[in-house]
């Protein structure tokens, strides 16, 4: 679920996150993705906070690239309408 979002920012919650199993590889995976600025995961409550650079990865291809690399670890992500391609 999108908790919040602005351009650049945005913080979402799973509960598959509070296993660390599954954060661990969700964070490098997405720390490693260029344009990516910081990513944060607290276990506790299931929040990932993810900076980005807009110039480099633009709000709409990072969604689409976030949904498929979330859903490849069994976390559904679902997209308004404003992120679709």
């Amino acid at each position: 679920m999108i908790v919040s979002y602005s351009p650049g920012r945005i913080r979402l919650r799973f509960k598959e996150l509070r296993n660390p199993g599954i954060a661990e590889p969700v964070s490098k995976r997405i720390g490693n993705t260029p344009g990516i600025t910081r990513v944060e995961i607290k276990p506790l409550t299931g929040s990932l906070l993810i900076e980005f650079d807009i110039a480099v990865l633009p709000p709409a291809e990072f969604m689409a690239m976030g949904k498929q690399e979330l859903e490849k670890l069994g976390i559904h992500l679902d997209l308004p309408d404003q992120f679709k391609l």
